[in-house]
């Protein structure tokens, strides 16, 4: 395996993992399909993990130059709040609630910070990206006080920490906000983390990781009804919780795999394009949902117009917002 920092398969995983969600997102609030719901939660574990992982070369740069901190910061958010605060308007006139006692929740993250903190989760999908924005807010600053020789350690113990919390907490909250509080699912994004840190260790052992990744989306697919049903059960919401994260560590290992492929220069292209086009459709697909769950056609008349509009309007906002402001981001310095 190259030893490289950037890999165009995770582009493609990325890309994936954006139209996974919102396709399953349309059959489960529309449609009502309870397999499609359970789908998603999966798809968006990836996205925790595959965002440790990317973002950790830059982390390494804040450890070793502290510099870098606010640097990191700026990147952060210019990147993911602008396109957030404008859409979470759009929606929040939408729905009627622009500017009422939720509205101002969600434009401070902190919706799912606290159990039934929230009266109308009207923007349902936000609760990932409190759990990214703190998660980056706060782990850098631990950053800053550790070094490149004791950074892993530190790293290690708050993920242990994290780790047990959840379990000995098990019984103090449902199973909802157990998978969704702010402050409890840091560990997924600290999981990527570790994974990038020890990747070219992990990645000697191909035939043992895609063994197991489809050993585990095989009984993932199948534990759709032992999980639902038990749900209740609070060690079963702690075992649901790992089972996610394992495979989504997995699946993301298994994609870097087929990296040779991406030799072919249309597949790095197309990889590009559906990559670029994830994180607006990630927020803006809720949009496309309200206006579709007042009409009647069925499922599949709504669901290629539905991938056209995302991908068509997806394309405009990366080009014409997203990039613009990409392109102001101040540089990591190395």
């Amino acid at each position: 395996m190259i030893k490289k920092e950037y890999y165009y398969s995770l582009d493609l995983f990325r890309g994936f993992c954006g139209y996974g969600v919102a396709i399953c997102h349309l059959n489960a609030f529309i449609f009502l399909n309870q397999f499609m719901e359970y789908l998603s939660l999966i798809f968006v574990e990836f996205f925790f993990v595959l965002s440790g992982f990317v973002l950790y070369p830059q982390l390494l740069k804040v450890i070793n130059k502290k510099n870098n901190l606010l640097i990191f910061y700026k990147r952060r958010w210019m990147r993911t709040l602008p396109l957030y605060f404008l859409i979470l308007i759009l929606v929040s006139i939408l729905t009627n609630h622009i500017f009422d006692i939720d509205f101002f929740k969600y434009f401070f993250l902190i919706q799912k910070s606290i159990p039934n903190f929230i009266e109308n989760d009207y923007y349902p999908v936000a609760w990932s990206l409190s759990i990214e924005e703190l998660f980056y807010l706060l782990f850098p600053l631990v950053l800053v006080f550790s070094n490149s020789n004791n950074f892993l350690k530190i790293s290690l113990l708050i993920f242990i920490s994290i780790f047990l919390t959840k379990y000995f907490l098990l019984s103090n909250f449902e199973a909802n906000f157990y998978r969704t509080g702010t402050f409890l699912r840091f560990d997924a994004i600290l999981f990527g983390f570790l994974i990038s840190h020890f990747k070219f260790v992990i990645l000697k052992y191909k035939k043992i990781i895609i063994s197991f990744t489809i050993i585990f989306i095989i009984l993932f697919l199948l534990g759709h009804n032992y999980f639902v049903i038990n749900k209740i059960y609070p060690n079963n919401r702690f075992i649901f919780i790992i089972f996610m994260q394992l495979t989504s560590g997995l699946t993301l290992l298994s994609f870097i795999f087929i990296e040779p492929l991406f030799k072919n220069n249309y597949l790095r292209k197309f990889s590009l394009l559906i990559s670029q086009q994830t994180y607006s459709i990630y927020l803006f697909h809720i949009i496309i949902i309200y206006i579709f769950s007042k009409s009647n056609f069925p499922i599949y008349i709504i669901t290629p117009i539905y991938i056209l509009l995302l991908f068509l309007i997806s394309t405009l906002i990366y080009n014409f917002f997203e990039k613009p402001l990409l392109k102001l981001r101040p540089k990591i310095i190395n």
